[in-house]
């Protein structure tokens, strides 16, 4: 029998040509020196928010946990995706049938953002990862007051996805950001999962 193959969607931004969120730096890349074989070394120089990244409550909370406190298995698992025009708000949110669901992504062709609404209504609900294609998931001038309710509830966010070649569903969540103590965030690559496989010891 043949062996089923995994089929996966890249939903990551590529981090040298992303929209620096806020006033960050955009990153850089910057070749430091040649091997004796013709490879190179490089140092990368870049704001920990830039392109696809995690974000933990330590980055809207101080004394929240950081992002190397959680462990491999928060980051991934089933998850939905949800299209939006502009904010979406409370009402929207509890519009939606989101039983059972701990992970939410947003796709709003880059304006996929949540008011403070939102948010209570989605920690009530038991979300405890929400991602989007935007650079920032909470709207201005309350993206601040957003991360702060995301961050009590021990709520993940994943910001700068490509969510294009994405349509509405449910599909398996990969999205495994750097280990780095004490950060408050961390590049990550993602991926959605469209079929569901299962392993054996």
């Amino acid at each position: 029998m043949a062996k089923q193959r995994m089929k996966l969607i890249d939903i990551s931004t590529e981090l040298l040509h992303a929209q620096p969120a806020f006033s960050d730096t955009p990153a850089v890349l910057q070749t430091e020196a040649n091997t004796e074989n013709g490879g190179k070394r490089s140092i990368l120089l870049s704001s920990l928010h830039n392109g696809t990244h995690m974000s933990a409550p330590s980055a809207y909370l101080e004394g929240a946990d950081s992002l190397d406190c959680y462990a491999p298995e928060r980051f991934i698992g089933e998850c939905r995706v949800v299209k939006a025009k502009g904010a979406l708000t409370g009402a929207w949110i509890e519009s939606m049938s989101l039983y059972q669901c701990d992970k939410l992504l947003i796709k709003g062709e880059g304006k996929g953002k949540i008011d403070p609404s939102a948010a209570e209504v989605l920690v009530d609900s038991g979300i405890k990862l929400i991602g989007t294609d935007a650079a920032v998931i909470g709207i201005e001038p309350m993206n601040a007051e957003v991360r702060r309710i995301l961050a009590r509830a021990d709520c993940l966010v994943l910001e700068g996805l490509n969510l294009e070649n994405v349509e509405m569903g449910t599909y398996f969540l990969l999205a495994q950001p750097l280990l780095i103590e004490g950060s408050e965030a961390a590049p990550c690559r993602a991926f959605l999962a469209e079929d569901y496989l299962y392993w054996n010891r």
